[in-house]
């Protein structure tokens, strides 16, 4: 197994160092993996479509039909199944969310958001970028606007408030991409499905707090400082840790 850190860092990896130190020693130094669940299935199966239907509309100002868009979002979602843990719901209950959500996403967020035109695709893009101290950070964007705002897309559970100018992800691509305006397309998988739009702005503050947090995150992994969650989080239980079996503050404590 590969013991050393990985040669960049990435929003993920912060995220889950911040969750978890013990989580992150698993999954990123030692290179133990685990199956995504159900949720986790969801939202990349719409953030599929979503990249498919921007990045034709991009072109054609049209993008895909919602029956193109959900037959591609369930398309993905089978795919993937046979390497998910399905942990709240079944298979076919889990695909019929999917199918939900992304007809609602579609019809709010396919049709207000307007993706950036021109040769590059404005989806997916890719950042490879040195932010200072010998750190290379990468990423992929979701998308970027026609008037340059850095969205990401979103599929929850449920829909809460969310703060997008302390957003980690965004934060740092308007940084690195020099933008002033992000924003998050957030759509439930509940019963009826929601599409809210969160949008905020991105200045020298948030963007100097945002990497700052990446370059001490950084310092700590170096350190090989790997401290566990919260005793009592819901991210230290057996239901959200697949490395709870192994873990000495988890199964093993007992």
């Amino acid at each position: 197994m590969n013991k050393q850190r990985p040669e960049y860092i990435s929003v993920s990896q912060v995220n889950a160092y911040q969750r978890c130190g013990i989580q992150y020693y698993f999954s990123y130094i030692e290179g133990i993996k685990t199956l995504p669940n159900d949720n986790m299935l969801r939202g990349t199966a719409i953030d599929t479509s979503a990249n498919v239907h921007f990045s034709e509309k991009a072109i054609n100002e049209v993008g895909v039909t919602q029956n193109n868009f959900v037959d591609m979002a369930v398309a993905k979602h089978d795919e993937e199944s046979d390497d998910t843990n399905f942990q709240e719901n079944t298979k076919d209950e889990s695909r019929d969310k999917t199918a939900n959500a992304s007809k609602t996403y579609h019809s709010v967020h396919g049709q207000v958001l307007k993706p950036k035109p021109g040769d590059t695709n404005p989806t997916q893009v890719e950042i490879y970028e040195d932010i200072g101290d010998n750190l290379t950070l990468k990423g992929y964007v979701d998308l970027i606007t026609d008037d340059n705002v850095i969205v990401d897309t979103k599929v929850r559970k449920a829909d809460k408030q969310i703060d997008v100018e302390t957003n980690l992800q965004l934060q740092t691509y308007a940084t690195i991409l020099d933008s002033d305006k992000v924003g998050i397309a957030s759509v439930t998988t509940a019963k009826e499905p929601k599409a809210t739009y969160y949008g905020g702005v991105s200045n020298d503050i948030t963007k100097k707090r945002a990497i700052q947090r990446i370059k001490s995150v950084s310092t700590a992994i170096d350190s090989n400082i790997f401290l566990p969650a919260q005793e009592g989080s819901w991210v230290c239980s057996e239901k959200f840790c697949g490395y709870w079996n192994m873990c000495d503050f988890g199964a093993k404590r007992k």
